[in-house]
């Protein structure tokens, strides 16, 4: 009988050495799973925007410039956008702001004809406008998370297709002449190469005056960063400087 009961506690025990080291060994794998995760950052080459030559390899932050691409949110903040730059000056005259006499064109009766009023009805040529546009604000209202995230979305979509460029500086543009900057963007980057948006962090009055004339080229200020503008221009060039700012009020969520 103590050999029976001998017998039942070290199998006890066996089993229960065996569970607790199966449940270390699934700890220790979900653990290292879990350290795995995602990357929190992508890269890029730093270049040179006179020569566009490689001068290093920086890292970018990956909830700024590697969101998922969700082509409804861009579509929200496009139409948004939009909405608000409407000028919504159209106007038409009514019938009571049209120039003319009130008094009434035919009797009410005895004609045998359809009833007439005065000449400034709207069924009238030259009468007034029923139902006509009227100034008003055509702008629509988003909230500012998903305004945040449509800029995310749009920086990550120009990066995902190789159309996002960050340079060392703009400073390096030492001359204001129109054809000095053109030169560059033909001989460094060809012709056919699209449209170009550079983004600036500090003033550069140089740069500003040398592309203000260039149909396919707009220098904006990083503050002014919006996703119209990132989708409208083919190549966003980016200083280096203002994707940290970028990421500093981008990278919170």
């Amino acid at each position: 009988m103590s050999f029976m009961n001998s017998l039942l506690t070290a199998t006890r025990a066996s089993s229960g050495l065996t569970l607790k080291t199966l449940q270390q060994r699934t700890f220790a794998t979900a653990t290292e799973t879990a350290s795995k995760g995602f990357a929190t950052h992508v890269q890029a080459f730093l270049r040179d925007f006179k020569t566009n030559e490689p001068l290093s390899i920086t890292d970018l932050d990956a909830k700024v410039f590697g969101s998922p691409l969700r082509k409804d949110i861009l579509h929200r903040v496009v139409v948004w956008q939009r909405d608000n730059m409407r000028q919504g000056t159209s106007s038409t005259k009514t019938r009571a702001e049209i120039r003319g006499s009130n008094k009434k064109v035919a009797p009410q009766k005895g004609r045998g004809k359809a009833r007439q009023g005065n000449m400034k009805a709207p069924h009238i040529k030259g009468g007034g406008i029923a139902f006509g546009p009227k100034p008003r604000d055509h702008g629509t209202e988003l909230p500012r998370k998903v305004q945040e995230f449509g800029l995310r979305v749009a920086l990550s979509t120009k990066y995902a297709q190789d159309q996002l460029t960050v340079v060392d500086s703009f400073q390096s543009i030492d001359s204001n002449k129109t054809r000095d900057l053109n030169q560059i963007l033909q001989q460094v980057y060809g012709e056919d190469d699209g449209t170009m948006l550079l983004i600036i962090n500090e003033e550069n009055e140089k740069l500003e005056l040398a592309a203000r004339n260039i149909p396919r080229c707009e220098v904006i200020y990083v503050e002014e960063t919006n996703v119209l503008d990132l989708l409208t221009y083919d190549n966003v060039f980016v200083e280096k400087s203002a994707v940290g700012v970028l990421e500093s009020s981008l990278a919170t969520i």
